[in-house]
Parts: structure tokens; C-alpha cells; sequence
């Protein structure tokens, strides 16, 4: 009887563990871990506005931007797109679209029905839920386990999100030999933006 209450209340923990997903919001600080065949790079996300529409920078090995979603395709959108909103020295504008998060609209129809028709980089396709699984990210300088599910679409892709409505963060994507993968995330550091300051951090939506 002992020893099944404390494989009980391991798994709650392990669960508990794998559950805890940070608060996002301003000054948020987002590192992924690329690779590409024999090359590795990283790639990194500042969130000026996190809800209701989403307001990023963005920055690589060789340029930098920033993306604002609109309040409706964070909730709703049936677009999601991997490059085209990533245009070096742009401004760009996801008016129906979003990259590196699922809408909530899509969460949830993937959580109900295990699958979800999109428009994957403007061509109609399907994601369907594969499993939930965890993958440890270092949030705030400590190792944590994040609860996950992967999702596989009709093109052989393989990604990973956070298990949480309101942030379904793509921490993984798989395709052929490239790889995404989220490494670190920051919520406790204040006055990360480099390019979204002043007017662009007050103008209106």
C-alpha cells in the first residue's frame, strides 16, 4: 500500500512538473536551437505584447524583425505559416495568420477532434495530434520539464507545442534534416526589446 502511494504521488509530481508553463508577456525572451545538416545557428524572440495580439522581434545569425498578429488570429486563425512573416528589416503584419503559435482555435480543435484543417503557408492542409510527451526547456536559468504534444501534418512535418490553450508555443519542428528546437525561456529580466521601443511599443493595434 506504501509503495503505491509513492508511485502515486511521483507520477502527480512528474506531472505537476511537466505541467508548469510560465507566464509570458512583456520583455519575455524566446531561444531556439536550429540545425540544418551540419550546420547550427540560433534564433531568438523578444515578446513585446503577448495577449490580446501577439507583437514580437525576432533575430537570427544574419538579420532581425518583428511580427505583430492581430488580436483575431491569435484566437482564431486557420493559417499557420513558418517564413513568410519572417522578413529581414520588416515590419510585418499577420492579419489572419500565425507563426510559432498555433491559434487558440487550433488548440483546441486538435485537444477535441485530435485533428484540425489549416492553411499551412497559405495551402490548405491538416494537422493531427500524434501524442503528449514533455521536453525540458531552461526557463528562468533552471531545467524544466514542459508538457508538450506532437503534432504531425500532411506534408511530414513533425511539430511540437506547449499543452496550454493560451500558449501553444511551438518548442519543436522536424523536418528532413532540420530541426527547431526550444532551448531557453526568460520571463524575469526586464527591458529585453532591442527594436520595438517608443512609438512601436505604444502605437495602437
Amino acid at each position: 500500500m506504501r509503495l503505491r502511494l509513492v508511485a502515486i504521488l511521483l507520477c502527480a509530481t512528474a506531472f505537476a512538473a511537466a505541467s508548469a508553463v510560465p507566464q509570458f508577456g512583456r520583455d519575455t525572451v524566446l531561444v531556439w536551437s536550429i540545425k540544418n545538416q551540419d550546420e547550427g545557428s540560433t534564433f531568438v524572440v523578444r515578446i513585446a505584447e503577448f495577449l490580446p495580439s501577439r507583437f514580437i522581434e525576432w533575430e537570427n545569425a544574419t538579420t532581425q524583425g518583428t511580427i505583430r498578429m492581430s488580436p483575431n488570429a491569435v484566437a482564431n486563425g486557420r493559417v499557420f505559416v513558418n517564413a513568410r512573416l519572417f522578413e529581414g528589416g520588416v515590419d510585418t503584419k499577420g492579419k489572419d495568420a500565425t507563426t510559432l503559435w498555433l491559434s487558440q482555435w487550433s488548440f483546441k480543435e486538435l485537444k477535441a477532434k485530435s485533428r484540425v484543417k489549416v492553411a499551412i503557408d497559405s495551402v490548405d492542409g491538416v494537422m493531427t495530434l500524434d501524442a503528449a510527451d514533455s521536453l525540458t526547456v531552461e526557463v528562468n536559468r533552471t531545467p524544466m520539464e514542459l508538457a508538450v504534444i506532437k503534432v504531425k501534418d500532411d506534408r511530414g512535418q513533425e511539430r511540437w507545442f506547449l499543452d496550454a490553450e493560451d500558449n501553444p508555443l511551438m518548442v519543436k519542428h522536424v523536418f528532413r534534416s532540420f530541426s527547431q528546437t526550444l532551448k531557453s525561456i526568460t520571463t524575469d529580466r526586464p527591458n529585453t526589446l532591442r527594436w520595438i521601443k517608443g512609438r512601436k511599443l505604444t502605437s495602437p493595434q
